[in-house]
């Protein structure tokens, strides 16, 4: 139960149907669970060393702040992995895999937003996932919930659409990988990032440019 009442409560903040800054309390989420307080501690527990929420002892909780300091780290992080990374695995991706994926971005376009981000989330994975290094791979995957977060927050934000820019960075990214550029795969994945960083601090900020 403490697993059913985490994947309840991940998927309500990582897709933003309680908002950051949102208080929460043990006996509203009971009521909407139908879960008992035990395994609802454990999952709340296990969700603020993730960092999702907030829990203050005798005061109460709430969903974990997005600031402009977390999308730098964040950001930051992703800019020292991704990429170093593709750039030295470059010439071992397969290119059925990547012609595949921009199939799918190009599907995509008429998709709604969540399966959007989902798939970006799978690429990214993908491309670090061709290290085989669990610990990398555990703390990347860390970092693309918080990133799926970011999104949809944005989204909410009428942050404008990024359909058509996604798509053309993708293909930038795989059309290099598939050349096995050096040069143009780090400069795709560089300029893909900073996009996304910056549309991320917009929503934080509260005004979308």
């Amino acid at each position: 139960m403490a697993n059913q009442a985490y994947d309840y409560l991940y998927r309500k903040i990582v897709y933003c149907e309680y908002l950051p800054g949102q208080e929460i309390n043990e006996k509203q989420l009971v009521e909407e669970t139908s879960l008992g307080r035990t395994p609802l501690r454990e999952a709340l527990l296990l969700l603020q060393r993730e960092g999702m929420v907030d829990i203050f002892p005798r005061k109460g909780m709430r969903i974990s702040l997005l600031t402009e300091k977390s999308v730098n780290d964040l950001y930051q992080t992703r800019k020292l992995i991704e990429p170093t990374v593709i750039e030295d695995f470059k010439s071992l991706y397969s290119k059925s895999r990547l012609l595949q994926f921009q199939q799918r971005f190009q599907e995509s376009l008429h998709e709604e937003e969540l399966t959007r981000f989902l798939l970006d989330r799978e690429f990214h994975s993908y491309l670090i996932s061709i290290t085989e290094n669990d610990i990398l791979m555990n703390m990347y995957s860390n970092l693309m919930v918080n990133q799926t977060r970011l999104a949809m927050y944005a989204t909410l934000q009428s942050a404008p659409d990024s359909r058509q820019a996604d798509l053309s960075q993708h293909n930038a990214i795989i059309d290099a990988l598939l050349r096995e550029n050096q040069k143009d795969v780090r400069d795709a994945v560089i300029l893909h990032i900073n996009h996304s960083m910056i549309r991320s601090i917009n929503a934080v900020r509260g005004g979308i440019h």
